[in-house]
């Protein structure tokens, strides 16, 4: 059960409803997780709408790298909702169960590529310190560049939103998910 209701189409006002229709059309994500909390909020949930289509379909990192990103942010917050619901997607594109498995248990999963290590190294640094020292920051920049640097960090802030909106509104994890968060 929700902490905050979910507010049926009727009970929003003009901005909100302009919003839930544009989502609804576009990514059926409504009623239901932390589109709970952004239907309160229209703007905010508009602006994430936004930042999900750059991430999911315009950023420099590849969608397994994207998908390890989101599921590290759910779980430094312990969010249940997107933890399922990004292990879900994260399978479908192709991010291996034994990472998403080892990301869970909070263990260093092994990577096929450097590449996806840093990028799993440097969300977490990040994670964990708000920051990266000289070595993780030299690491992420050798490995992935710049751009992909910039996109990760701005994949965390995203993920970090989500996973608390889910935390606050109350979501809980959906039936028959792939994977659920450990406790």
């Amino acid at each position: 059960m929700t902490r905050i209701p979910a507010l049926a189409r009727d009970e929003m006002d003009e901005e909100q409803r302009r919003v839930h229709d544009a989502t609804a059309a576009q990514t059926g994500r409504v009623g239901r997780g932390p589109a709970i909390g952004y239907a309160y909020a229209p703007g905010m949930w508009e602006t994430n709408n936004t930042a999900s289509d750059y991430f999911e379909n315009r950023c420099s990192l590849t969608l397994p790298q994207l998908r390890l990103v989101a599921l590290l942010a759910a779980r430094h917050w312990n969010a249940a909702y997107p933890w399922a619901a990004q292990a879900r997607v994260a399978l479908e594109d192709g991010l291996e169960r034994s990472v998403i498995d080892a990301v869970n248990a909070g263990r260093r999963p092994d990577f096929a590529s450097r590449e996806d290590g840093a990028v799993h190294d440097a969300a977490r640094e990040l994670l964990e310190t708000g920051t990266l020292g000289d070595a993780g920051f030299e690491a992420a920049r050798d490995a992935i560049g710049y751009r992909r640097l910039a996109d990760l960090v701005g994949v965390i802030g995203h993920f970090c939103k989500t996973a608390m909106m889910a935390n606050v509104v109350g979501a809980e994890a959906p039936a028959g998910s792939p994977s659920l968060l450990a406790q």
